[in-house]
């Protein structure tokens, strides 16, 4: 969208000299409301699937939960067994703390993904949506403005002249929101880019740390879980 904005932006149309609107520029403005219309709808998309990410994730939690009480039960039942009882408490402890990293990993979900696109396209989309609205409402003038102009009876010197100062201001209004307009094409693609990679990144980086914190906590777990399986293997 950027060279699309850059076209637009050098097309002549801040300073128009004809009357007429440049069939390359319509085009260019069409091709990037057309871009910015489907990039919402994939954000809007994303931050859908994000909330029903979140949603499932909760619900593995809470299940995830009751297996744990399971476990705990199980080896509360136990205490006639002492490496049964210690080692199911263990289990149980470790599998609890990663429930603890999944709900760290599920509100950094919806901080990074759900909430900062959702406050992208709330400001910066719907800021261009305003700036088309205008821009749009502008050139409606501006075409009707044209149309009273050519249609004034050149015997009437009173209608021509007033025909000719609404043209002169109507071009004037719409070469000042063309600059508006072309402003928040840039600026949106500017944090377009932005807004997107650094919300997933910020997601990226709490993987990155679920899965660290994962590894740190079964190679505490290990040797324990060593020890079981070598006992059960000379048993074998």
């Amino acid at each position: 969208m950027a060279c699309k904005a850059h076209k637009f932006f050098n097309s002549g149309v801040c300073c128009p000299k004809g009357t007429a609107a440049d069939p390359s520029l319509t085009a260019t403005i069409e091709e990037v409301e057309g871009d910015v219309c489907e990039l919402e709808s994939k954000l809007d998309k994303l931050v859908k699937l994000c909330i029903g990410m979140i949603d499932a994730g909760k619900a593995y939690n809470a299940a995830n939960k009751q297996f744990v009480s399971g476990i705990r039960e199980l080896a509360q039942q136990s205490t006639k067994d002492e490496v049964i009882e210690s080692s199911l408490t263990k289990f149980a402890e470790s599998l609890q703390e990663m429930i603890n990293y999944h709900t760290i990993l599920f509100d950094q979900a919806q901080r990074s993904i759900k909430t900062q696109l959702q406050t992208f396209v709330k400001d910066d989309i719907r800021k261009f949506k305003e700036a088309k609205k205008q821009f749009d409402k502008v050139s409606e003038e501006k075409e009707a403005a044209l149309i009273k102009n050519a249609q004034a009876p050149r015997n009437k010197q009173h209608e021509v002249e007033e025909a000719t100062n609404i043209l002169t201001a109507t071009r004037k209004c719409f070469r000042h929101i063309v600059l508006d307009y072309v402003l928040q094409i840039n600026v949106l693609q500017s944090k377009r880019r932005s807004e997107i990679l650094k919300s997933m990144l910020s997601f990226m980086y709490a993987h990155l740390t679920f899965f660290h914190q994962g590894y740190d906590l079964f190679s505490e777990l290990q040797p324990l879980m060593k020890q079981l399986g070598g006992q059960f293997f000379q048993s074998d």
